[in-house]
């Protein structure tokens, strides 16, 4: 089983034996026939990586988010998971499902929001002449409050309880301050009428990564044409994204205590690496490359194995251009790779990555039917 707190490469003999991966599927591709000018190779070659788009990624449907009853515990699992540079294996070491996930983002924000305003309310107390007034403005945040928590599934909280919690979020400057960055970095906010309080779930982030400065060039023999030549080589890929999640939240204010927001969160930023190695076979009439890394770590949470993984496998291979002349003859390759992170299941990462990929060696000669 892979160590915690990071993301751990499988060895080829263990990837296949995880799902998905038991077979590394060949793509091929033939070399055009026609030559072409050197520049233009380069040319077709840039073309034909940009134009290959992100995937296309439905995301989750929201769901009930359960609130959590907030302790210094749970809060320090989530400051460590915001702080860590692999946070998907952080929260498998900190025993964090998806759902336990979402549910102490939306707690920790409820708990932020009353704290705020119970500031508020001390401010307003100390300059108010009537402080009745104050104090039936205050039972309406309270009340805002108890609503927010019980749309979690956490009902009859009492206004005690929401203080207990407030308390536990301030005990630590550390937790606090990770709560804070995360609330700070909240986008895409919509007011009331949107989704239903306590709905969410992890966002899946698309990409296009195209790798146009740094193409990988094979050499080949000079019997290209009579004897393929099969091989390997290591691409090497590395990425940063955002572990986020969204969710319709409390978010009063004084004078409109029972306002509703949906806003995207980010809880870290993940930084993962990985090479993937390519098996190759090569003629000079055409190209065909595989390969698949995984890597991951996992653990149990309550008698259930949660993992978290990153995987990079080639998913297209096509032809570009071809130029040159008698013995010496460029190839031009495009070589599409997927790059897709996963949290128990939930996919909070794709990406595809094209690059060049050149062949060099002899043309073929007329004989050949390429």
């Amino acid at each position: 089983m892979a160590a915690p707190r990071d993301l751990v490469s499988v060895t080829p003999e263990e990837l296949t034996r995880v799902p998905g991966f038991a077979t590394v599927k060949k793509h091929s591709a033939d070399f055009p026939k026609r030559a072409t000018a050197a520049a233009q190779l380069r040319s077709r070659q840039r073309r034909l990586i940009t134009s290959v788009k992100p995937p296309t990624v439905t995301q989750p449907r929201p769901k009930r988010v359960e609130a959590t009853r907030l302790t210094t515990a749970q809060l320090t699992k989530l400051r460590s998971v915001h702080q860590s540079p692999a946070a998907t294996a952080e929260l498998v070491a900190q025993k964090l499902d998806p759902d336990q996930t979402l549910g102490l983002v939306y707690s920790a924000i409820a708990a932020l929001e009353y704290t705020k305003l119970k500031a508020e309310r001390a401010r307003r107390l100390k300059k108010a002449g009537d402080r009745a007034r104050v104090d039936a403005q205050w039972a309406k945040v309270v009340e805002g409050a108890q609503d927010a928590f019980a749309a979690g599934g956490m009902t009859r909280v009492t206004e005690a309880g929401l203080d207990k919690m407030a308390k536990e979020l301030s005990r630590s400057r550390a937790n606090f301050n990770a709560v804070v960055d995360i609330a700070n970095g909240a986008t895409d906010t919509a007011f009331s009428g949107g989704p239903k309080l306590a709905f969410g779930g992890f966002v899946t982030i698309a990409e296009l990564i195209a790798d146009l400065l740094d193409p990988v060039v094979t050499p080949a023999p000079a019997d290209l044409c009579d004897r393929p030549i099969e091989g390997r080589y290591t691409k090497h890929f590395s990425r940063s994204f955002s572990l986020s999640v969204r969710l319709t939240v409390w978010c009063p204010t004084w004078t409109n205590p029972f306002r509703t927001c949906t806003k995207t969160f980010t809880i870290a930023s993940v930084s993962f690496g990985v090479g993937l190695e390519v098996g190759y076979r090569i003629t000079c009439c055409g190209a065909t490359a595989w390969g698949a890394a995984y890597a991951q770590a996992c653990g149990t949470i309550i008698g259930v194995t949660v993992c978290a993984s990153c995987s990079a496998k080639i998913v297209g291979v096509a032809g570009v251009a071809k130029s040159g002349s008698g013995s010496s003859c460029s190839y031009g390759l495009g070589v599409t790779a997927e790059l897709k992170c996963t949290f128990a299941g939930v996919t909070v990462f794709h990406a595809s990555v094209p690059y060049g990929w050149t062949v060099t060696g002899p043309c073929p000669p007329a004989s050949l039917p390429c």
